[in-house]
């Protein structure tokens, strides 16, 4: 009799270690996913912002081989005229400035004038298609290598 009722506490507490076991082990795969999504939001954190802002540098330089030049002031405010301000109709504002770059192709070091498109904006699929089909267009347009994109959080409003 004392047998059976040892055997029987026995399955008893096999049956709550199982239990434990199986609740520990599903708390440390949420600590784990939890983590995970935290070193995700730390990675990429301007995709959780719902207002950012935008700098798009477009250099002026044009290298095509051996044939260089630049993209005169008629030909940036013909481009802003049919590829920015059609995009963008809220708004943006265009500053002059001196770029330095090295180049991918062939890693000379470039100086270059540069204009530089700040734009406030909600974080949406919409906008940032907008914004790379603006460079897009800029980089095929005028040769480009590149346009650098910054982004970053932020709050605005008018």
């Amino acid at each position: 009799m004392f047998e059976e009722a040892f055997l029987k506490v026995g399955e008893r507490l096999g049956a709550l270690q199982a239990k434990v076991v199986v609740a520990l082990s599903g708390g440390a795969i949420m600590l784990a996913i939890m983590a995970a999504a935290g070193v995700y939001v730390w990675m990429h954190p301007v995709l959780h912002c719902r207002q950012q802002s935008a700098l798009l540098f477009f250099g002026t330089a044009i290298r095509q081989g051996s044939h260089t030049g630049h993209i005169g002031g008629d030909e940036w405010k013909g481009f802003v005229e049919s590829a920015i301000v059609p995009r963008l109709p809220d708004g943006f504002t265009v500053l002059e400035g001196q770029g330095f770059y090295r180049s991918a192709i062939d890693g000379a070091a470039a100086r270059e004038s540069t204009y530089i498109l700040m734009v406030a904006h909600r974080n949406d699929a919409d906008i940032n298609g907008r914004l790379a089909t603006i460079v897009e267009d800029y980089k095929t347009r005028f040769h480009q290598e590149s346009v650098l994109r910054l982004d970053q959080c932020g709050a605005y409003k008018f």
